[in-house]
């Protein structure tokens, strides 16, 4: 299949740059990002030029029309979207705003066969905005913290990065995948100019993963050096838990899950299950990560369901 072709537009004013480059990896994910712009009366907007430049991202500047109601940004980035939609060979398109205003925009993208995601502030985003588009990300949805720029170039936070971006519900992806996530978010990632032969030596020297290969398998598999480690718990001291609360996460999810006859869930099952109870989009955008990350964070879960490949059994324990 092939990768998506994504433009990034971004309502500069309504959002602001701070959760673009997580935004940003997010995206990397789904496909190649060939249009990156920021609209913005940027007289008005600050210094934000070594931001952009480190970003990427080209800047659109129109100065506020007096006496108008409307931001000219807002009506450029509606014309270039449209000039995009016929002119280039985008696929996706990522609308970066909680303006409802958008909302035409969104209709007519949608109704010549592309994809739309819409990104923007929780509480703050229009619900019809929201409805209208294919997905919609929100930006203070564990947003990371603020890195300084040259965490941007540092191999071991690059690949913190991807990880985030790439996991699935159990925490793992496919080498080549992170890979293919490495490159987009920093196309300079080379692991040879690093020192290393090939990307799984690169992968084996980072104390920040682990990587697998199953039996009879061909791909390696990579997961959180964190998450592996929780694995290999044999102690029953909880981390991060104290007493249960019968009101608890927890205990609705174990409800959740035993509902299912035979006491079997398979990862997807018991990761949408959660991703309803934890009220997120997906677990992996909870402070959890993964459904081992669920079971490491509570003795409560831990005693009574367990990993099995990829599935979650219950235990015997009442």
């Amino acid at each position: 299949m092939a990768e998506a072709q994504i433009g990034v537009l971004i309502d500069y004013e309504n959002v602001g740059l701070s959760p673009v480059l997580s935004l940003f990896d997010q995206l990397s994910d789904l496909g190649r990002l060939i249009v990156k712009r920021a609209y913005a009366d940027w007289s008005k907007a600050g210094d934000k030029a070594s931001q952009m430049l480190e970003l990427g991202i080209e800047a659109k500047h129109y100065f506020r029309t007096p006496g108008s109601s409307k931001n000219a940004s807002d009506i450029c980035l509606a014309i270039d979207a449209i000039e995009l939609l016929y002119k280039s060979p985008l696929d996706t398109f990522a609308i970066v705003s909680s303006d409802s205003d958008f909302l035409p925009l969104v209709s007519v993208l949608r109704a010549s066969g592309k994809t739309v995601i819409g990104a923007g502030r929780r509480g703050v985003a229009s619900p019809a905005l929201i409805r209208s588009c294919d997905r919609y990300i929100y930006l203070d949805e564990g947003a990371p913290p603020a890195r300084d720029h040259n965490a941007l170039d540092d191999p071991e936070s690059l690949l913190n990065r991807a990880m985030d971006a790439s996991m699935d519900d159990h925490g793992e992806v496919v080498a080549g995948k992170l890979h293919n996530t490495l490159r987009r978010m920093d196309p300079g990632f080379d692991f040879r100019a690093l020192g290393y032969r090939t990307f799984t030596q690169f992968l084996n020297s980072s104390p920040s993963v682990k990587t697998r290969r199953p039996k009879g398998g061909t791909d390696i598999w990579v997961e959180l050096a964190s998450n592996h480690n929780h694995r290999g718990r044999t102690d029953g001291t909880p981390r991060d838990e104290g007493p249960h609360d019968a009101e608890g996460w927890d205990y609705r999810l174990h409800e959740t899950w035993a509902r299912v006859p035979g006491g079997l869930l398979s990862g997807s099952k018991a990761a949408a299950d959660a991703s309803k109870v934890l009220g997120v989009s997906k677990v992996s955008s909870s402070r959890f990560k993964n459904l081992q990350g669920l079971l490491d964070a509570s003795d409560f879960l831990r005693s009574r369901w367990r990993r099995e490949g990829n599935s979650i059994r219950r235990l015997s324990t009442p």
